[in-house]
């Protein structure tokens, strides 16, 4: 079974998958680094029992849980398995990683609203690296969006839905 990608050959989607694939891996190098920093806040006194830690720490989690089903989807892809519903998971997934990331910043906000003076420049590394991966996030975003064409529409109306079901 062929997937077909808006009337591409194999190698233009081959192109996509695999600018999507390296967006998120760039992603992941700074989510690693964020995840490793805000393990860290649950040390510091003036951010440990902060209100938006815990929920800032899952929103980095599911970040990263987003990023590892994108690649394993293209990679699977990649060797040749057919997947069926493969748009539906491609689109579900990469929408997903951007309805994780519009909870990044308000959540991070709220964990270091008191945070001490000498942490600001952890914090600012924080910003920029919750920037980065929230550039990365849309880049791969907007490659699936021109992967899919205007079936990237159809599909996300089908499965939104199903991405109000909460994770346990």
């Amino acid at each position: 079974m062929t997937i077909n990608f808006k009337g591409m050959d194999s190698g233009q989607r081959d192109s996509y998958l695999e600018a999507i694939y390296t967006a998120l891996e760039k992603g992941m190098a700074a989510k690693e680094v964020v995840c490793s920093i805000t393990t860290g806040f649950r040390v510091i006194p003036s951010i440990r029992a902060a209100p938006g830690l815990n929920p800032y720490h899952a929103s980095v989690a599911d970040i990263g849980y987003g990023f590892d089903a994108v690649q394993g989807t293209i990679h699977r892809l990649r060797q040749g398995e057919s997947i069926s519903l493969v748009k539906e998971m491609l689109v579900f997934d990469l929408d997903t990683l951007g309805i994780s990331v519009k909870q990044l910043s308000p959540n991070f906000e709220l964990a270091v609203k008191r945070a001490s003076p000498d942490l600001l420049f952890l914090i600012e590394q924080s910003r920029h690296l919750n920037y980065q991966i929230s550039e990365k996030i849309k880049e791969a975003i907007n490659l699936g969006q021109a992967l899919l064409g205007s079936e990237w529409d159809i599909i996300r109306k089908r499965i939104e839905n199903i991405q109000a079901i909460p994770r346990l």
